[in-house]
């Protein structure tokens, strides 16, 4: 199992220092990023929170933005109030640029995203509900970097972030529960095997070859 202590947290911490980005422009390149992903305020929440807990993990103090424990979720308030008016709507994105951010900083963003961007918001939230930062916080209290370090450094999706590039090497799934509910009646040594990839590119051409199967399965059905 993959462990970073809080003492190497910090150490890492010191020696990776990043370009880093407050609350409201890692929003704005967030929807800039993906401006066909439906991003609602809710979702956008999530998004960055996550953008937050990876960087963590990874010992790179980029994101400069507090979460605290509301009933959906993790929570940014300068987040929730420039976006509030929107509710439950999709947020526009035709007049959003996005920020200038470190090269390095931006692909390492994309990559965090780009496992979590399809889930809905509803999911996003579960998904927070079911994790220990959430649920040990008290409500309204900032979910501490220290509680996010210690969970998640120990989940498999980590394992990613101990290299340089976490594209390279073996890619290790989110953990979702998604992934749970497809792996539920498996036996526990078939589940292994669905835990990872031997790369992210891998990883992606299975994706995309699943969704067209799927595509093409139900053109079948209905034709």
């Amino acid at each position: 199992m993959f462990i970073i202590t809080l003492r190497d947290f910090n150490h890492i911490g010191k020696a990776m220092v990043m370009n880093s980005i407050q609350a409201l422009p890692l929003a704005e390149f967030i929807l800039a990023s993906y401006p066909d992903k439906g991003i609602t305020p809710m979702k956008l929440q999530k998004l960055a929170y996550y953008t937050k807990v990876w960087t963590l993990v990874a010992g790179k103090h980029a994101v400069m933005a507090d979460f605290k424990k509301w009933d959906y979720g993790p929570v940014n308030q300068e987040i929730y109030h420039q976006y509030k008016t929107f509710g439950g709507e999709v947020i526009p994105t035709g007049i959003i640029t996005k920020p200038d951010i470190d090269e390095q900083l931006e692909v390492f963003f994309t990559f965090i995203l780009d496992n979590y961007v399809n889930f809905s918001a509803f999911a996003l939230s579960a998904m927070t509900h079911n994790e220990d930062p959430w649920i040990e916080t008290s409500q309204n209290a900032t979910i501490s970097d220290k509680s996010i370090v210690e969970y998640y450094s120990k989940q498999p999706f980590a394992k990613n972030f101990i290299k340089a590039n976490p594209k390279e090497g073996p890619f290790h799934l989110l953990q979702s529960d998604s992934w749970h509910a497809f792996t539920l009646d498996m036996d526990p040594d078939e589940a292994v095997a669905f835990e990872s990839y031997p790369s992210y590119d891998e990883f992606l051409k299975q994706s995309k070859k699943a969704e067209n199967d799927f595509q093409e399965f139900f053109k079948e059905m209905f034709n």
